[in-house]
């Protein structure tokens, strides 16, 4: 405790069958409420203290198989030192030898790293140069082309991703090609990228790893632009999906963006959208665990066959029979056009799988399903919040997805924000969110040198050469100079230290103003500060971007309101069933306000105003929820 950002524990529980399972306390705040949920003779909670490593506790835990069997990992002979000069020289046959040896074995995608690549990629360049001319047709990607970076782990290891996913992704762009110019759409697309910014399809099909994570970290970015105009401050999205939740956590209409992230079990080294992932979402499978509780997610119904109200073969209740079992979807409306669903089916498979094993009537099982999902999000998104240094209930919750404002008024309440935001099409919004992405490219070199008047001459190299490169490929996608944008960052760290801060560095900024806001990050960040000691910078990054043209007309005002009968049914809040008000989203004219409770259907989600919120319709049709924190719950 303290040595962790995120305080995790442990729990290990000894099951009714007598077996004994260690499950994850994504933060200490769970051990009160675990240990009042299990049974002390069954049940041992533990503060384990440190957490050195992801799932330390975990003996179930298996690393991730290689994407390169051992002995398709051919070596040849070459070195470059940690200052880019060449001690070896590049063996070019022995590169040709190691082509030819993959390539009879029909390898498809061939990976060039080399150790040192991040300070002279020549080598690696050259050794791509020759596998292509040696296996024409293979996909081929180097180290420094995808994270010209130190840390060779993290790099070959993004390389590696690259290369596996380089086919599938070019036959993918093929076939959107194919299809786009069938429609009469002869123009390349741009394709949205993890750190939230466009990117032109040919660069798209050489760094395919930067799209991994890119749908929800398009809803995160975008989402503070379309909100700009209303001035909601501090925000945490909340998109809830069929089967997972993502979350992010924006200060200034900006979400934070890392370095490195882990995909699949794999380190990805790239610029990406800061972006929490729950394993809950709107089919997320309800059940009793082995120690006798109720548990949600993190396995879904999926598409096929569903929740059990749709009427394809589930048995499992999801979270989403849970809502209709509570009138909380409407059993009325075709999902899709065509897709009824089956209250009746859904509450005889929550009762049977779930209320009588507890004991528990239906409504009250469905109840408990709902809630124990709401506080698995809530949780998560205070651990977020936390470990920024900030408190939850100073921000608002921002519910898009198909389900995200279904849940988002509980998950505020649990976490004590009184501020609900949903966005017009709720269930579209990271389609909609690339509409007004900026086109942007990251772009990073490694360059060691101290925080001050005398390093910060060779950083300002670095920096002029990494704009250059973005200028250069703005230029060539045709945006104009007035148009475009250079942002630039340091990664630092404190001498001795093996891990590093992102800095921003505003233009003309001075080396006391960077170490400044070094210390001041460091300290929100790991909780202290040494001002007494020596400030490294690692890594010079440049962000270019500009604005797609054509972005404002994704801001535009609600239509006129459409006409809608009004009408009502019993919905179960609070442990009892109060008539309600149906309303169409559509329907509800720009500055209309109402109290809840109130249930509000459009095509591509439902929005939950329990009793004690009031609804505000803003002008280009966003809800705007508010909780009367006097009011009882």
């Amino acid at each position: 405790k303290g040595l962790c950002r995120r305080n995790h524990g442990v729990c290990i529980q000894r099951g009714q069958d007598g077996a004994v399972g260690a499950h994850p306390l994504s933060h200490l705040q769970t051990v009160g409420a675990a240990s009042k949920r299990l049974r002390p003779a069954h049940a041992i909670v533990v503060d384990v203290g440190p957490c050195l490593a992801p799932h330390v506790y975990d003996y179930r835990v298996r690393r991730p198989e290689p994407l390169a069997r051992r002995a398709d990992r051919l070596e040849v002979t070459e070195r470059v030192g940690a200052d880019g000069t060449v001690l070896s020289p590049l063996d070019a046959d022995a590169v040709v030898a190691a082509a030819q040896t993959l390539g009879a074995r029909g390898v498809g995608a061939i990976a060039v790293l080399f150790i040192n690549a991040y300070a002279n990629p020549s080598h690696e360049e050259m050794a791509a140069r020759l596998v292509r001319q040696a296996l024409p047709g293979v996909f081929v990607t180097t180290s420094s082309g995808v994270a010209a970076e130190y840390r060779e782990f993290e790099r070959f290891s993004t390389a590696a991703i690259n290369a596996f996913v380089g086919p599938r992704a070019a036959r993918y762009f093929d076939r959107l090609r194919e299809g786009l110019e069938g429609l009469g759409l002869p123009r390349a697309p741009y394709t949205i990228t993890s750190n939230g910014g466009l990117l032109d399809e040919n660069s798209a099909r050489a760094v395919p790893v930067r799209l991994a994570l890119s749908g929800p970290a398009a809803g995160a970015t975008g989402v503070g632009r379309i909100l700009a105009r209303h001035g909601v401050g501090d925000m945490v999205t909340f998109d809830v999906g069929g089967t997972s939740t993502d979350i992010a956590v924006m200060e200034g209409g900006t979400p934070r963006t890392v370095r490195a992230r882990t995909v699949a079990g794999h380190p990805i080294l790239s610029p990406m959208v800061d972006i929490e992932v729950i394993g809950a979402g709107g089919g997320s499978l309800a059940r009793i665990d082995r120690g006798g509780a109720l548990s949600v997610g993190p396995d879904s119904a999926g598409a096929d066959p569903g929740p059990v109200a749709y009427a394809k073969g589930g048995t499992v209740p999801t979270l989403t029979d849970a809502a209709l079992a509570l009138g909380r979807l409407d059993p009325d409306a075709a999902f899709s056009g065509k897709v009824r669903l089956d209250g009746e089916a859904a509450r005889d498979a929550i009762e049977k799988t779930i209320g009588a094993p507890l004991g528990l009537t239906v409504d009250e099982a469905a109840g408990g399903i709902l809630a124990v999902a709401s506080a698995n999000m809530a949780r998560t998104i205070r651990s977020a919040v936390i470990g920024r240094g900030a408190e939850p209930r100073r921000f608002s919750l921002v519910a898009y997805g198909g389900a995200g404002p279904l849940l988002a008024a509980d998950v505020a309440l649990a976490l004590g924000m009184t501020r609900v935001i949903v966005p017009t099409s709720p269930g579209t919004l990271c389609a909609r969110a690339i509409l007004v992405s900026d086109i942007a490219r990251d772009g990073a070199v490694t360059a060691f040198a101290p925080l001050d008047e005398t390093g910060w001459a060779g950083l300002e190299d670095a920096f002029t050469a990494l704009q250059d490169e973005g200028d250069a490929w703005l230029a060539g996608e045709g945006i104009p100079k007035e148009d475009r944008r250079h942002a630039r960052y340091v990664d630092a760290r404190y001498r001795g230290q093996n891990f590093s801060i992102t800095v921003p560095v505003l233009e003309g900024a001075s080396v006391a103003t960077v170490k400044d806001a070094f210390h001041t990050l460091h300290e929100r960040e790991q909780g202290f500060s040494l001002k007494d000691r020596v400030v490294d910078v690692v890594t010079v990054r440049v962000k270019a971007s500009a604005a797609p043209p054509g972005a404002e007309a994704a801001l535009a005002d609600a239509p006129p309101a459409a006409d809608s009968p009004a009408r009502s049914r019993k919905v179960y809040f609070g442990g009892a069933w109060v008539e309600t008000a149906i309303l169409q989203r559509e329907a509800i004219a720009p500055g209309t306000a109402f109290e809840g409770p109130a249930i509000i259907n459009e095509a591509t989600s439902t929005t939950v105003v329990p009793p004690a919120w009031t609804c505000r319709v803003l002008d280009d049709g966003t809800l705007h929820l508010t909780h009367d924190a006097d009011a009882p719950t």
